[in-house]
């Protein structure tokens, strides 16, 4: 039996020993999970990257979509008229574009020569 203050306030039936120890066997398993994955992948012009990078590197392209959109009167017009609001719209098609420059950039790595 452990005290209610060695108790988890997340798990409430594991004590925080218990799970801090879960913890770190996760982590160190995800960490070689990621080795491993990184060492198939070595040479084949691929490699493992984080969803906090993907996450960033879509935030900075969005966001220079939006700058785009914005400094055009007539874009923000249209955008305004056809996605229900300016706000809401310009977020969507910054977006949409975003996706699709990714999507175009991730199929020229993967050696699609496609115009």
């Amino acid at each position: 039996m452990k005290s209610q203050q060695e108790m988890s306030k997340s798990y409430k039936h594991r004590c925080k020993e218990c799970v801090a120890r879960l913890t770190r066997i996760e982590r160190k398993a995800a960490k070689q999970k990621a080795e491993h994955l990184a060492e198939i992948l070595e040479g084949t012009g691929y490699e493992v990257v984080s969803p906090a990078v993907v996450r960033n590197e879509r935030l900075a392209v969005a966001t220079a979509a939006m700058q785009g959109i914005l400094s055009n009167d007539r874009l923000v017009n249209l955008v305004d008229r056809y996605n229900g609001g300016i706000e809401n719209g310009v977020v969507k098609f910054a977006l949409s574009i975003t996706d699709k420059l990714l999507a175009e950039i991730d199929n020229k790595k993967g050696g699609s020569n496609a115009d």
